[in-house]
């Protein structure tokens, strides 16, 4: 019984990281565009719509911090992969090998190694500080050496997909399309701003 409720908690935050990531790649797209190409930015340069875009794009790269740093967060009892790896104990993955008669004790290793260097890099440390103290909290004490870059968000989400897919594999069997849906979110996006541009 406790390993069954254990399975359900492992589902439910595997199936709750997928939703954050997709989320995330859907606003990375929305996000991306309009960011990197000087296109729309030309076109309202000197009209009152310039307020308009700065404010939906601060609005965009908010969400998609947050929406990324979800999956990295430390609290207890959110759906991050640090609680998905709290569940995944030996005594599960025991349980789990024998009932399901699949070795998977190296792969969840591997799967960790690679969340936990990602967690100690420098992109999640920036994103953290700008969702905590500039986002969460304005802090009064921001250090401005401490800032996350346009790209970071980006590159670290790029790094997570994959580690992610592999947790699926490893645990419902199948990965995520999330290459799918950021190609078909990117023509969204870009048909979306071109409209923006066209009735400028």
């Amino acid at each position: 019984m406790q390993h069954n409720q254990s399975l359900s908690k492992i589902n439910k935050n595997l199936l709750w990281l997928n939703s954050n990531a997709k989320h995330a790649i859907e606003l990375k797209e929305t996000f991306s565009f309009p960011a990197y190409d000087e296109s729309i930015r030309e076109k309202i340069k000197g009209t009152y719509k310039v307020y308009c875009y700065k404010h939906c794009m601060i609005a965009l790269y908010f969400e998609f911090v947050m929406s990324l740093m979800r999956m990295f967060d430390n609290y207890e009892d959110t759906a991050s992969f640090k609680t998905l790896f709290s569940y995944l104990s030996d005594d599960f993955i025991s349980y789990y090998e024998t009932e399901s008669h699949r070795k998977i004790k190296s792969e969840i290793k591997l799967a960790l190694n690679d969340y936990n260097k990602l967690n100690g890099s420098h992109l999640v440390a920036r994103l953290k500080t700008v969702r905590h103290n500039m986002f969460a909290h304005t802090s009064m004490k921001f250090n401005k050496k401490q800032i996350a870059e346009y790209g970071y968000a980006e590159k670290l989400l790029d790094k997570t997909l994959p580690v992610l897919n592999k947790l699926n594999l490893i645990i419902r069997g199948e990965s995520e399309p999330f290459d799918k849906l950021s190609a078909k979110w990117k023509l969204y996006a870009v048909e979306f701003w071109q409209s923006i541009i066209n009735n400028s």
